[in-house]
């Protein structure tokens, strides 16, 4: 039987990216997967991607940001499918990239508001059932920004620094109720072969001074141990296994999975 065969998982910003990569390694391992993205052709295409792999898949276009709307899904998900057993919160935006004094109060607003606010909106929604159950698991996608901090990325590395303090007050607060059947912990990715990465050489290499190659191997993939990229499915892997019944003894952790760039 595979990993998490029977489960529901629940994947925000599923439609790109290490999202797209949890959804279809979930759907690998046996879960059904909802698919919420704010881009509806994305959620489409990856939910899609999941019911080939023989699970059900469910797109769901939602603005992560909208309080009611991420409530209104959390209903919608118990009513089809009676529960949530996984809950991955990796919808984020890269943010200003400027220094802090540049940066637009709009643009550190939304940083927060996506990367932050948005993974606290979602657990609120969807713990409760967790809770009655005794059982679940809470997978927020941090970063290497959380806790190496770099200069040009202030709201960013504050947005992520907050991820992981929220997902470990999580994990006291659930070990507080006795719930021991269910699990909080942040995966903290390096530099991923993602659209984000891409936004990130575009906004670095307008100067004209680099080239895209140059950038990438000199300013990114330099930073690490080996050197390189890391494929979203290594961030995927993780995530499954700590969704699995294997990490069950796992909570409270922020796991770097960034080819060495950082050693804590």
């Amino acid at each position: 039987m595979s990993r998490l065969e029977g489960r529901v998982a629940v994947v925000t910003g599923g439609g790109t990216g290490i999202g797209k990569a949890i959804c279809l390694q979930f759907a690998r391992e046996g879960a059904d997967v909802i698919v919420a993205s704010n881009v509806e052709a994305q959620a489409e295409e990856v939910a899609a991607e999941v019911r080939a792999l023989g699970r059900e898949g469910v797109a769901y276009n939602i603005d992560v940001t909208d309080v009611e709307a991420v409530n209104t899904m959390a209903t919608a998900v118990s009513e089809r499918f009676g529960k949530t057993d996984i809950l991955v919160t990796s919808a984020g935006v890269m943010g200003a990239r400027a220094f802090l004094t540049d940066t637009p109060v709009e643009e550190w607003k939304k940083t927060i508001e996506v990367n932050l606010n948005a993974g606290f909106y979602c657990i609120k929604a969807f713990l409760p059932g967790m809770l009655e159950r005794d059982a679940g698991r809470i997978i927020t996608i941090s970063s290497i920004s959380g806790k190496l901090p770099a200069a040009l990325n202030s709201d960013y590395s504050a947005s992520k620094h907050g991820v992981i303090g929220l997902t470990k007050a999580l994990a006291l607060e659930l070990g507080i109720l006795r719930k021991n059947g269910i699990t909080a912990n942040a995966i903290c990715p390096g530099s991923v072969e993602t659209p984000m990465i891409d936004q990130i050489t575009d906004h670095f290499v307008q100067s004209g001074k680099q080239s895209r190659e140059e950038f990438r191997k000199k300013s990114i993939a330099s930073k690490n141990i080996q050197r390189r990229l890391l494929d979203p499915e290594e961030i995927a892997s993780m995530a499954a296994y700590l969704a699995s019944d294997e990490a069950r003894g796992v909570t409270g952790q922020a796991i770097n999975v960034c080819a060495g760039t950082v050693l804590f």
